[in-house]
């Protein structure tokens, strides 16, 4: 009886250790002579709401039309409109929480460095939140910095995964001149609120990107 409970409990710290492995995986060692960079997610929220404009997946929303009356909305009613019957989904539109709709979805991902980035829909700039490639300003993607976002706001509890590119532009300097950039991911442990209607708000704890690769820009 003893033996088998030793051989129970060996088999569940097994189990446990793969498990805690899978969400906290180890960052390489660099090339000698060269840094290598610390990404720590220091506070992550998203707030994704049951009655929040969909300018993606809805084609209900996407094809709504809402009475924009100055810089806001009215009652969508073309009898009484007093302004514009327009698509809600339309670049330029000055709230994307038209009359009837519920807060906007966001996702807020800030990191111990100071990077931040930060999603919502509107018109002109319409991220999948929760399905790649999140905002973290246009400058530094265009210096080839990408952080993306995949995960689900159903469970109370499940598990999100972020991708990091560190990019060109972000390349870091080696003792030999040289230049290198990484790219790391993980998953980690992702806990959602849900209120009576459904709306989620979902946070994490704090968590590291270990870095898992590199390449040579020079």
């Amino acid at each position: 009886m003893v033996a088998i409970t030793s051989l129970l409990t060996g088999l569940l710290a097994l189990s446990s250790s793969a498990a805690s492995t899978a969400i906290r995986r180890r960052s390489i060692t660099p090339p000698e002579g060269c840094p290598i960079p610390t990404w720590t997610v220091s506070d992550f929220r998203w707030y994704n709401g049951s009655h929040s404009l969909d300018c993606v997946h809805n084609d209900v929303d996407i094809n709504t039309k809402g009475c924009l009356c100055g810089s806001g909305w009215c009652e969508p009613d073309p009898a009484t409109c007093n302004g514009t019957m327009v698509n809600v989904c339309w670049t330029g539109m000055p709230s994307y929480q038209p009359w009837g709709y519920g807060p906007p979805q966001t996702l807020d991902i800030k990191f111990a460095d100071g990077l931040t980035c930060h999603d919502e829909y509107i018109g002109y700039r319409v991220h999948d939140i929760g399905h790649g490639a999140s905002n973290c300003g246009y400058a530094d993607r265009g210096l080839g910095r990408i952080v993306a976002f995949y995960g689900s706001s159903n469970e109370d509890s499940s598990t999100g995964h972020l991708d990091y590119t560190l990019g060109d532009g972000h390349a870091l300097k080696c003792d030999n001149g040289s230049s290198i950039t990484y790219s790391g991911s993980v998953d980690f442990a992702l806990t959602c609120i849900h209120d009576a209607d459904f709306n989620a708000t979902c946070t994490a704890p704090v968590f590291e990107v270990p870095v898992l690769s590199y390449q040579w820009v020079s």
